[in-house]
């Protein structure tokens, strides 16, 4: 699957923590960075927007915002689903971009996933298991298979890679 990169994970916090109303409501809140997400499909093979979003350990509330072009949008707030622990990410020790980290889970997708790829997830959060911030990044086929790689998002080193079948 072809794709391009309009801007990149650090360029998405950046505006969030730059825009006015958004700094406010973290600042206010003591919010932590949590996760960035993009998501690229056959009918938006471009990266043009992220999701930003930020935790607050009091509350066990994510906030999310949309970043596309210069527009930082707050989606919601809302409880978390999983009881997991989340540590803030620290982007200055992300040393691996977005575009390095997609070009090596796809070749290593290319001798592991025999599947045509429909939808890819690009997720960057701290990885509690490899204590470290993470890449995951997960490809869908239409045949309802998934292969998930875990890059060490300081290192790109792959830590981790599976296959399986989203109904087994």
């Amino acid at each position: 699957m072809d794709y391009e990169i309009k801007f990149l994970e650090r360029d998405a916090v950046e505006k969030v923590e730059g825009d006015e109303k958004a700094k406010s409501l973290i600042d206010k809140n003591g919010l932590v960075l949590a996760s960035a997400f993009a998501m690229i499909t056959p009918d938006s093979s471009v990266i043009d927007r992220w999701n930003v979003n930020y935790f607050n350990a009091e509350t066990s509330e994510l906030t999310n915002f949309l970043v596309k072009g210069d527009d930082v949008t707050h989606i919601e707030t809302s409880k978390r689903i999983h009881d997991t622990e989340i540590k803030p990410i620290d982007m200055s020790k992300i040393t691996i971009p977005v575009t390095k980290i997609l070009s090596s889970a796809m070749e290593r997708s290319e001798l592991e996933f025999p599947h045509e790829t429909n939808k890819i997830f690009i997720t960057l959060h701290h990885n509690n298991e490899y204590k470290n911030e993470c890449w995951t990044i997960t490809l869908f086929s239409t045949n309802l298979f998934l292969y998930k790689i875990k890059i060490d998002a300081i290192t790109g080193k792959i830590v981790s890679s599976e296959m399986k079948h989203l109904l087994k």
